[in-house]
């Protein structure tokens, strides 16, 4: 007599379903990293942190869904909220507009308004939230939606003087395809932003690739490309 069938495993509450590819190249190889004190890939019902054998790129997995990642990450990144506007205040001084994919409440706009105050900032996100903070006047313009749905795409493409993901990237379930589509809406000359999570924080990820990632779309990395956070100039001839 055959064994029953074992039921699948539902998600965890507050997280997508658990993943067998890294979500940066697709590879399979994946290498569980204990947690301190542990001596096994993690406990039962947990997210356990993930990394990939052939890009380095670590994420937890399963991966938190966006809701649950924005409010846990919001009491801790006003800091480098501030910081990732300076730094791009150095490269961009006078941007007419700015679009921040993955905005949520607009809590980085809200913050970016003080060092870049005569440029009009739109929010994308994929809740309702951002309608909130169009109400609010955090944001001009407000679009639910995510970059790669082509709807969205096509009515925003180069359009932009600024494109920033900040955390956001992690998040997805195909980066290069959310990092192809911000490029897609920036005009030439125009500037990219991208802030992910440091390796020590709540949501990891590896940067090591994404400067060679921007260059083959046609981008110059301005900043350090191992650093969280990347400055990044798309050139006339990107596509």
């Amino acid at each position: 007599m055959s064994a029953p069938p074992v039921p699948p495993v539902p998600p965890l509450p507050g997280y997508e379903p658990s993943r067998a590819d890294c979500p940066w190249c697709g590879s399979r190889r994946l290498r569980t990293r204990p947690r301190r004190g542990e001596p096994g890939p993690g406990v039962p019902g947990r997210a356990v942190l993930e990394r990939c054998a052939d890009c380095r790129h670590r994420f937890w997995n399963p991966p938190p869904a966006e809701e649950r990642g924005h409010r846990v990450l919001r009491a801790g990144v006003r800091l480098r909220h501030r910081l990732a506007a300076r730094a791009l205040s150095r490269h961009c001084s006078g941007p007419e507009s700015w679009l921040d994919v993955g905005t949520g409440d607009a809590d980085f706009p809200h913050t970016a308004r003080a060092y870049f105050p005569y440029t009009s900032f739109d929010g994308l996100d994929a809740t309702p939230r951002v309608l909130r903070a169009r109400a609010a006047e955090r944001v001009e313009e407000a679009y639910v939606g995510r970059l790669t749905d082509p709807h969205i795409a096509a009515r925003l493409r180069a359009r932009y003087d600024v494109v920033s993901l900040f955390q956001h990237l992690e998040r997805l379930p195909d980066p290069r395809a959310g990092l192809r589509a911000a490029v897609s809406v920036l005009r030439p000359g125009g500037h990219l932003l991208v802030d992910v999570a440091d390796p020590r924080r709540l949501f990891p990820a590896h940067a090591v690739g994404l400067g060679a990632e921007l260059v083959a779309q046609g981008c110059t990395v301005l900043t350090g490309d191992r650093s969280h956070r990347v400055v990044a100039r798309k050139e006339a001839s990107a596509p």
